[in-house]
């Protein structure tokens, strides 16, 4: 078992670990029971929550899921802050584009497209110093100190640099 895992803590048994799992992400105790396989899980899930284990698996829970949403934001932040706007401008000279052609789109740095009543197409990007300082913050709370966009920046570094790697054997 992993050190995420409920049950080498709190001894829970793995019904019981995912029951927890689900509440913590789903926000909904009854589909958590009913998808972690309880019979009647209307009838079930109220007696689950009123134990003491259960209600610190779903606390420990709860922080896992919140730890990786946090995890997630920082990350499309940095996709956000580098992000190369080459693809927007394609859709400037663009008539048509199938959803294929769309989804291949690098648009991580656009915060609106809109077409104009004269036909014409609008486009507004992401403030990247905004950005900036929101990963600064993110990254200071995270590490507890204000060295956060440093490690903001070096992370962002080590992130391109394996963008592009994965762009050369892509190739192959």
């Amino acid at each position: 078992m992993g050190e995420n895992s409920l049950k080498g803590v709190l001894g829970l048994k793995h019904r019981e670990e995912e029951f927890c799992r689900l509440v913590a992400v789903l926000g909904d105790p009854a589909a958590a029971a009913r998808q972690a396989g309880y019979r009647d899980p209307q009838e079930k899930w109220p007696s689950l929550i009123a134990r003491e284990d259960i209600a610190r698996g779903i606390r420990k829970a709860a922080r896992n899921v919140r730890g990786v949403y946090e995890d997630a934001a920082r990350c499309n932040l940095y996709r956000v802050m580098f992000s190369e706007n080459t693809d927007a401008f394609r859709l400037l000279y663009r008539d048509t584009i199938t959803d294929e052609e769309l989804a291949g789109l690098n648009l991580s740095g656009v915060a609106e497209i809109k077409r104009t009543k004269d036909k014409s197409v609008e486009i507004k990007f992401f403030d990247r110093l905004k950005v900036l300082d929101k990963l600064n913050a993110a990254e200071g709370e995270s590490n507890g100190s204000a060295g956060g966009l440093l490690e903001a920046m070096r992370l962002s570094a080590q992130a391109i640099l394996a963008s592009r790697e994965e762009d050369d054997t892509d190739g192959i």
